[in-house]
């Protein structure tokens, strides 16, 4: 369940609500918180921009890595890792409809979460790196990389801070073409910084101020380059112990650092926002305005409404409900908190994202639930959606053929894992995805299943084996496939 503000405007209170959420698990809160140059389906412009983008994927990779090497300097008890080897026979890699390419793939792959608990440094990341060896010799070899991690550094306690968010990984060049394929990835990365300052702004509130410069980057679609300039503005009031309430104002101002991105534009967001935590209910309410200014363009605005309601019902059960009005984009969307990566780095490659990497802004109603159950040897979770994206200008040709157009999304996912004995778990996931174009006659339906089944070697040794089976049935006759895939991994955790 998403952890997002409202509005992609909110920017800087969910970095400051992520600051506070870190302080909080260390207990010293200054603030009180989703391959080859033959691939079928890729045209030759497209392929000569993947080539150049699998070169310069190796970015990513260094960044993943240097993150891991800063890590490897904390105390040692903060820091957790996986080395991984896994072999994947794959009946139909190139995801196509026709020609189907059976291929082996050796994958290499590093897991790590790091956890900061200093008085000066709070941080939290996580990420894994792999490599695609392709054996057949038909697609190049890859390497891909993930990672989610946020720093607050305390400069003067309860004062002044300054924040450092990475988020990095893998999402489709083109959403319309089969997404995990060879040769259909690019590298993306967001990272932000900038200062907050914490005041007393009256009897009984307390409050922020937040400057962040945001740049973010994809290897291969240079149109959703841009730089971002951010201010935030929050006065807070905590009603009780439990209860609090925020008046907040954003400022952004969005630079596309290619020509092709599309006019720059600055973001106005007013809202208030209200939080409970009590022993079974957690609220979390926002409701504001947002105002769009481009150059060149026609502006947009409307209501800002996004709300979260987590009902711990039982011991063992949770349900979850979250619902948005907000303005958003490709940017905002691939930035991930790191705790929602912890259950994603052992066994399993990095899967692409769903994502349109583009520079275009859209209206996003959001509903989701979701539901899950957990005793000591069986867990299960259900997760229905739907969301609905309508782009606030016209997108460019380029820009609609990646997948940049009107659409409506509704699915869920499924996971069940069961501790068959002290060593043994098996488990199956499942999820299905319909979009709906509503400007172009498209709609594609992706399912997947999966069944997995672990040993416990030893303290640190293990085994999985996966089962998977993905397909696509899509109105457009060629984009439609189906694969198996059986994948083996050996694991070294420390």
């Amino acid at each position: 369940m998403s952890n997002i503000p409202g509005d992609a405007s909110g920017k800087s209170e969910f970095s400051a609500g992520r600051r506070r959420l870190i302080a909080k698990r260390v207990g010293s809160c200054p603030a009180a918180r989703s391959r080859a140059s033959t691939c079928s389906g890729v045209d030759a412009k497209t392929n000569t921009r993947l080539c150049a983008a699998r070169r310069r994927g190796s970015k990513t990779a260094c960044l993943v890595g240097t993150s891991l090497i800063a890590a490897a300097t904390a105390d040692a008890q903060s820091l957790n890792y996986t080395l991984q080897l896994g072999v994947e026979h794959n009946d139909n890699i190139a995801e196509t409809a026709t020609q189907r390419v059976e291929e082996t793939v050796l994958i290499p792959r590093l897991t790590f979460d790091w956890l900061e608990q200093g008085s000066t440094l709070q941080a939290q990341a996580n990420g894994l790196i792999e490599y695609r060896d392709y054996t057949g010799g038909r697609f190049d070899n890859e390497l891909r990389g993930q990672l989610s991690g946020i720093a607050n550094w305390v400069i003067v306690p309860q004062r002044l801070s300054f924040d450092f968010e990475d988020y990095a990984g893998v999402q489709p060049v083109n959403v319309f073409q089969s997404s995990n394929a060879p040769g259909q990835q690019q590298q993306t990365n967001v990272f932000s910084l900038g200062p907050t300052l914490l005041f007393r702004a009256g009897a009984g509130l307390r409050g922020e101020a937040d400057l962040r410069y945001t740049n973010s980057t994809a290897s291969v679609t240079k149109e959703f380059n841009s730089q971002r300039y951010s201010a935030g503005v929050r006065a807070i009031r905590d009603l009780s112990p439990t209860d609090q309430l925020s008046a907040n104002v954003d400022v952004q101002h969005i630079h596309f650092t290619d020509s092709t991105g599309g006019p720059d534009y600055d973001r106005y967001a007013a809202y208030a926002r209200y939080l409970s935590k009590l022993s079974q209910i957690d609220l979390d309410f926002a409701l504001g305005y947002t105002s769009l200014d481009f150059s060149h363009a026609p502006g947009s605005s409307g209501p800002l409404l996004r709300g979260d309601v987590k009902w711990r019902a039982t011991p063992s059960s949770t349900l979850e409900l979250g619902f948005a009005r907000r303005y958003s984009d490709a940017t905002q969307d691939l930035m991930i908190d790191p705790s929602a990566l912890v259950a994603r780095t052992t066994g399993g490659p990095i899967v692409a994202g769903s994502v349109p990497i583009t520079s275009q802004v859209y209206l996003e109603k959001r509903f989701d639930l979701s539901y899950s159950y957990q005793v000591p040897r069986l867990n299960v979770r259900l997760a229905p959606f739907y969301r609905d994206l309508q782009y606030s200008l016209v997108p460019s040709v380029n820009q609609a053929e990646l997948g940049a157009t009107d659409q409506t999304t509704h699915g869920a996912v499924a996971s069940a894992s069961y501790q068959l004995r002290p060593l043994w778990m098996a488990g199956f996931d499942a999820s299905e995805e319909t979009r709906k174009y509503t400007l172009i006659d498209r709609r594609d339906e992706d399912l997947r299943y999966g069944l997995f089944l672990t040993n416990q070697l030893a303290r640190r040794w293990s085994w999985r084996l996966d089962l998977i089976h993905n397909q696509r049935s899509s109105t457009v006759a060629l984009q439609r496939f189906r694969e198996n895939i059986a994948m083996f991994t050996v694991i070294f955790k420390r």
